[in-house]
């Protein structure tokens, strides 16, 4: 039986757990757990070592017995916020390979806990079916048939489940695990005479490490929520991610979220791109501040359809990351993003750079950069070894060739592969688990350096539409394309769903509008996150083979106003209205964002189309009930009302399939 080092922690003494000092208390209350050479790591058998990491943070470092592997683990405490960041870095010191290291645990711990039961939230992740994002949470009791859990995400991506895990004590205690791995994942649950957590890597995991290697395993982040709400310790750990886990400029500005509209890559830069972006800001005068070019800009000389989302040529050409010279003559897109600017402006680029297809030139000059299946290798499925120093540096030229010669402010990176079965045909017997360390870690140095050469880049993470949206990737990116699944018709629930249980975890994110009905205001509210995607063709081909009319300008006036009204906003807090926990067409829809500094904010409250009430019971959060504010609708109507009568109202909702949109104001 493997040898388990697990923590109790006192679910009543919060302050006590709260107010570690050294090191070694933190190192006992998040213990990491694996074998090497088949025998378990024992701490205090391997010469642990405290010390402060350059960035001041405690560390622990540990030196295996026979003096080959050192394990360094980080520890970070945030001021003002009861979490816990705990990061594990392996590295081979010797001048040999090291020992075998087996079944790597980033985090195992325990906690006393004397409930009835142990609530386990869990969130569905990108998977591009309907039911995407939705609650699927569990009580484990302690009685054998349901009293434990396992989770993975099984795909090489980190979004099979969202990788956030909500754990509930009791009303007033409980955790939020935050995993930061962008590839594969376990989560394990048991609940008996203590609740028991531990993470790792999917696996499996048996490698030695050779000389000079170094590997940064799965981190994790612990929330603690100590006497607080289940809706108070969210909207902490909300402020937690904003405040230290969002992307930043290089003057340490948060990034805000942007109001794009998109064309596509394969439009030729003056016959439809420039028509497009002229047309846009000429007719439609909405203060977009990105221009979006999605993929088909690249590929071999060839004319390509003109057609409004990406081409029918887009996929097989990844790896060519140069301008297809037919559509894009200078060999570059610096006319467009010259035009971009002059209107204030921002350009975004697509990229595909860890997929590659047989008709990329460099996976016949280099194949060695590439990793494949061994059996019935696919010709679309190149899978770029980031974990190869030489392959990194290419691609990492490319694209950055292409952000100085485009004028590229936002780089966008979408992932359409599952690597997992290419990492697993590709590890030895004494290497398993090492292509998709190697991979991952590959690609946070690969962002790393785009990020030291263009400080002020913001990155868009799209990954096949919200597969890789763990804390990591988040930290480094906004995602504007949170599920593929938004491109079927139908999908109003799944991108309400998306953004009530993904927005108190990932702050910003926003919605395509690729089935949006012209002149469907239920629909394109629905698709809203922190802001919404214009592709003019979308719309019955708008622009490229019709002109709109001005009643349909007009909406587009009305809906992109919306959105960017409310961007801002998203800096609050957020707090779901509704708590319903599967995807279900009879119900209500609603959350709300408040920001308190600026007492200042909206709900959102959506009547789903076979919802049966027509009365909700609105309860809002953070209003100050002896205060006045003014509330405006999404229509414009206004009037003023005291805290106590906004923060408490029945909202009544005559048709089904239909909302209200408020926003109010203090006075």
């Amino acid at each position: 039986m493997k040898r388990f080092f697990l923590l109790s922690l006192l679910a009543l003494a919060p302050a006590a757990f709260l107010s570690a000092s050294t090191v070694s208390d933190l190192a006992a209350r998040y213990p990491i757990t694996f074998n090497y050479e088949g025998t378990p790591f024992v701490p205090n058998e391997w010469s642990p070592e405290e010390r402060t990491s350059d960035d001041l943070q405690p560390q622990i470092i540990y030196t295996s017995p026979d003096g080959r592997l050192r394990l360094t683990v980080t520890y970070r405490q945030y001021e003002g916020y009861p979490v816990t960041e705990v990061r594990p870095v392996l590295e081979c010191t010797s001048s040999e390979p090291t020992g075998i290291v087996d079944d790597f645990t980033s985090l195992r711990l325990s906690r006393d806990c004397n409930a009835h039961g142990v609530k386990v939230r869990r969130i569905t992740g990108s998977a591009s079916q309907l039911t995407d994002f939705s609650h699927q949470d569990v009580m484990l009791l302690r009685r054998h048939e349901c009293d434990g859990l396992h989770m993975s995400s099984n795909q090489g991506r980190s979004a099979a489940w969202l990788p956030y895990i909500g754990i509930d004590f009791d009303a007033l205690h409980g955790m939020e695990i935050a995993i930061g791995w962008t590839g594969t994942w376990r989560a394990d649950m048991h609940y008996d005479s203590q609740f028991l957590f531990s993470t790792s890597m999917l696996g499996p995991m048996h490698f030695r490490m050779e000389p000079g290697e170094q590997f940064q395993m799965p981190y994790v982040v612990v929330y603690e929520r100590e006497q607080k709400t289940l809706e108070q310790g969210l909207a902490e750990f909300r402020r937690f991610v904003i405040q230290h886990k969002s992307p930043r400029n290089a003057h340490g500005e948060l990034f805000k979220p942007i109001l794009p509209f998109s064309v596509s890559g394969g439009n030729k830069t003056d016959d439809n791109m420039l028509k497009i972006l002229n047309y846009v800001v000429d007719r439609f005068q909405i203060p977009f501040d990105v221009l979006w070019v999605d993929a088909g800009w690249y590929g071999g000389p060839e004319e390509v359809p003109q057609d409004g989302n990406c081409g029918p040529y887009w996929y097989r050409w990844a790896g060519l990351w140069r301008p297809n010279t037919v559509i894009h003559p200078d060999g570059n897109l610096k006319k467009i993003s010259d035009a971009a600017h002059a209107h204030d402006m921002r350009f975004l680029m697509w990229f595909e750079p860890e997929r590659a297809t047989v008709n990329a030139p460099i996976t016949h000059e280099h194949p060695e950069y590439f990793h494949r299946t061994k059996k019935n290798p696919h010709d679309e499925y190149y899978l770029l070894d980031l974990g190869n120093p030489e392959a990194r540096a290419w691609v990492t030229d490319e694209v950055s060739r292409n952000i100085r010669e485009s004028g590229i402010d936002i780089y966008r990176q979408d992932f359409n592969i599952n690597p997992l079965p290419i990492w697993r045909d590709n590890d030895a017997e004494d290497r398993q688990g090492v292509s998709e360390i190697r991979h991952i870690n590959g690609l946070y140095a690969f962002w790393d350096e785009l990020h030291r050469r263009f400080p002020d880049l913001m990155f868009e993470n799209c990954a096949s539409g919200g597969t890789r949206m763990d804390i990591e990737m988040m930290s480094r990116a906004h995602s504007y394309c949170r599920d593929d699944a938004h491109m079927f018709p139908g999908c109003d629930e799944l991108t309400q769903n998306i953004t009530l249980n993904t927005t108190s975890y990932i702050p910003f994110t926003g919605g395509e509008t690729f089935t949006v009905p012209v002149m469907d205001t239920y629909a394109f509210l629905s698709r809203l996150g922190a802001t919404a995607v214009f592709t003019p063709s979308d719309f019955d081909g708008m622009i490229l083979h019709r002109e709109p009319g001005d009643e349909e300008v007009q909406w587009f006036q009305r809906m992109w106003t919306v959105a960017d009204r409310i961007r801002s906003l998203y800096f609050g807090d957020f707090y779901a209205l509704t708590h319903d926990p599967f995807c279900q067409s009879d119900i209500f829809c609603g959350y709300q964002l408040n920001d308190a500094a600026k007492g200042e904010g909206f709900y959102m409250v959506f009547r789903r189309e076979e919802c049966q009430e027509e009365d909700f019971l609105l309860k809002l959060h953070g209003i100050e009930p002896n205060a006045r504010y003014l509330v405006e609708t999404f229509e414009g109507k206004q009037k003023r009302m005291k805290g106590s009568e906004l923060a408490r109202q029945l909202l009544h909702f005559p048709e089904s399939r239909s909302y209200k949109l408020v926003f109010y104001k203090k006075l």
